[in-house]
């Protein structure tokens, strides 16, 4: 009866920590789910000066937030995301522009700024479907 009751205390510990496992990794699958992206565009595209330049830079941006129902703020607040992404980009030189990597870091710049500017942190991403120097 000593071996019987060990081995239904190793089932019972197995199931229990199985169970504990299935439920850690569904709770924090819900938390990912719940996440919802959407995208915004600020505006059609963005025309600055080139520091130290004569050439122009173009850009388009579409914004990657992490909350739902955020679309009014955002509009509501459209010009002052415009201005701050404005204010970075036109601070490029044709170097930094033209820089492998650079795309990558101004992205992380924008996200800090818009961020710190609007006082939230749910932009989460930033794409560029047009980015041209001329």
């Amino acid at each position: 009866m000593g071996t019987m009751k060990k081995a239904i205390i190793a089932i019972v510990v197995v199931l229990i920590i199985a169970g504990g496992a299935l439920y850690y990794f569904t709770l924090s699958g819900n938390k990912e789910s719940k996440e919802v992206r959407v995208e915004y565009s600020p505006g059609e595209f963005f025309t600055t000066n080139v520091k130290e330049s004569t050439k122009l830079f173009k850009s388009a941006v579409v914004l990657i937030v992490n909350a739902e129902g955020l679309e009014e703020k955002l509009k509501m607040e459209n010009a002052r995301i415009r201005d701050t992404i404005i204010f970075i980009l036109r601070d490029l030189t044709e170097d930094e522009i033209r820089a492998p990597g650079n795309q990558d870091e101004l992205r992380d710049r924008i996200l800090t700024a818009l961020n710190t500017r609007l006082g939230i942190d749910n932009f989460v991403e930033v794409l560029f479907s047009d980015y041209v120097m001329a």
